[in-house]
């Protein structure tokens, strides 16, 4: 594409290795609305799946096969001929290649192949592949004139690694654009980019290499100076027309390995163990443990924090499975498409997890399907001050939930493949997908009894510590003085950990305070919330700048480094 003709913006996604091939190609076919959107706005799109899947999604890509998408179809990137690309909307990458483009190199990616099969870009130079792979500057630049001599466009990531100002960022990136520079000039002078001289066009992908994996990116000003210095070295070299440049964004991811996260300390002073609590002697001091190769091992402790959170009374991913992360996924993955496929769908229970559901849903879908929330109570948020559970129902409303007050489901039937409820009122009522949100039970069963209440919760003094027992303590949803929340949580692993820091160094813990205001935020959709701190309702704007942009996501990374508090 020409610079004359590309369009003003462009926006991709790399989908790394988080996508399964069927996933890729479910993802790629509901691209469709997206492209045409796009092109109605003169925006360039483009698509870098994992190499295994790469070859799948082109085949649905070309428009010369009849056979895979709908007539008129507007995703398509080209015909199958190297160099020759149409200026379709949506274009494919691939998430790196081979310099070499054929010969003895085992398990490498020719870009000749790329090429022919209708691939437009290659993305290379990826910090992930600097810090993992070793990559260099070199490398890269080897790889961007495999990738231009086959008529593609070299997608290359760059950054800075340390957090500094606008002139060490420009330093530090300078390199890593010059070597690109330097073969399109040198290949260009030789005639060597297919197509004919003049054709080549790269583009570099920014982002500093110290804000990735960070709850927030980089500062906006910091991105347009760093770029704004670096377009001008390319200009300067008379680069301007066939330089693109592209801003990276990582966003939130909502699993993340805890392994990492100790790397940070020396190897000595932790072990960490992928297995399930299956008892406590608290007479011995030693934790049972079934790991998760099925072996059983005796742990033992001098101080001991239970921290195993909740889980759902039901098989809905609202908490972590007891089964691990693939079976949470699975659930995840399993209710995304339940929820996409039914046309009707009632949420049981009307409190912060049920209105946000039902807020969501009515949001994402906006009256495609009809959204029914079932609530004991005389309206939702019933245990709130009226201001913020009136503005919840009335928001609800205006989305078009359907909210059917002082009811309980008291059965369930399913009626070929449709849930059957028991209200109640004695009434029924028939859903495509029944989503209930009451109860969670506490990780607690390897506890012994005499620690807990009625309920399976810890019960704690006010220091955190397990009462009836020494040296043990617990936090989060597992303890009994505070709700299950995550605002909670947070405040009293702050406290545990300085608790146990001040006892371990023979000093008194210090009392951790739950009389302070009750708190908490309720998202409706992703532009408004409700939400309280003692008597004062929060304004919808503040629930959503808090909370309601990412729901907390961004926080993950600061807990698995030990950094957020």
């Amino acid at each position: 594409m020409s610079s004359s003709t590309r369009p003003q913006r462009t926006i991709g996604i790399s989908l790394k290795l988080y996508f399964t091939p069927s996933q890729t190609l479910a993802y790629y076919l509901k691209l469709s609305p997206l492209v045409e959107l796009a092109q109605a706005h003169d925006i360039h799109l483009f698509l870098v799946p994992s190499a295994v899947s790469l070859p799948l999604v082109l085949q649905l890509n070309d428009p010369t096969n009849p056979n895979v998408l709908p007539a008129g179809s507007s995703i398509c990137s080209g015909s199958t001929t190297p160099g020759h690309k149409t200026s379709a909307t949506l274009s494919l990458g691939a998430q790196d290649c081979s310099s070499y483009e054929s010969g003895a190199y085992t398990g490498e990616v020719s870009p000749l192949e790329l090429s022919l099969l209708g691939c437009t870009l290659v993305e290379m130079g990826h910090a992930e592949r600097r810090k993992l792979f070793r990559e260099s500057d070199e490398s890269v630049a080897g790889k961007s004139k495999a990738v231009l001599r086959n008529g593609m466009t070299p997608l290359v990531c760059i950054g800075e690694k340390n957090h500094g100002s606008v002139q060490d960022a420009v330093q530090e990136c300078q390199p890593q654009i010059t070597s690109i520079l330097d073969v399109l000039e040198t290949m260009e002078s030789s005639g060597d980019i297919r197509g004919g001289k003049g054709t080549g066009e790269i583009i570099f992908a920014y982002e500093p290499v110290w804000a990735i994996g960070q709850p927030k990116p980089a500062d906006a000003k910091h991105v347009v100076s760093v770029v704004r210095a670096l377009r001008e070295i390319c200009t300067r070299r008379g680069r301007g027309k066939e330089i693109r440049f592209l801003q990276l964004t990582h966003y939130p991811q909502l699993f993340q390995e805890i392994a990492p996260g100790f790397k940070q300390y020396p190897s000595g002073s932790f072990e960490y163990i992928l297995g399930t609590a299956t008892g406590i002697d608290t007479t011995s001091k030693n934790v049972t443990i079934q790991t998760s190769s099925g072996a059983t091992l005796q742990q033992n402790y001098t101080e001991l924090v239970i921290a195993t959170g909740s889980r759902s009374s039901v098989d809905i991913p609202w908490k972590q499975s007891l089964e691990g992360t693939d079976k949470t996924k699975a659930v995840l993955h399993e209710y995304q498409e339940r929820v996409k496929s039914a046309k009707h769908v009632v949420v049981a229970g009307a409190g912060p997890t049920g209105v946000e559901t039902a807020a969501e849903l009515a949001f994402e879908y906006k009256g495609q399907k009809e959204i029914t929330l079932v609530t004991a109570g005389k309206t939702v948020l019933a245990d709130l001050p009226p201001s913020v559970n009136k503005a919840a129902e009335n928001q609800l409303k205006s989305m078009g939930v359907k909210v059917i007050a002082n009811t309980k489901v008291t059965g369930e039937t399913n009626v070929g493949g449709n849930m059957e409820l028991s209200l109640s009122t004695g009434e029924t009522l028939t859903t495509n997908l029944y989503l209930p949100t009451v109860g969670v039970i506490p990780n607690t069963e390897f506890v012994p009894s005499a620690l807990k209440n009625n309920r399976g919760d810890v019960v704690v003094d006010g220091y955190l510590k397990v009462k009836g027992v020494e040296n043990i303590w617990a936090v989060g949803d597992v303890v009994d003085v505070q709700p299950s929340q995550m605002a909670y949580a947070a405040a009293q692993s702050k406290a545990l950990s300085k608790n146990l820091d001040l006892v371990l160094r023979g000093q008194n813990p210090i009392v951790y305070k739950t009389d302070g205001p009750p708190m908490i935020a309720v998202t409706l959709g992703r532009s408004k919330g409700t939400g309280r701190m003692g008597t004062w309702k929060f304004p919808s704007i503040i629930v959503y700048f808090v909370k309601g942009k990412t729901l907390f996501t961004e926080k993950l990374p600061k807990y698995v480094m030990g950094t957020e508090f």
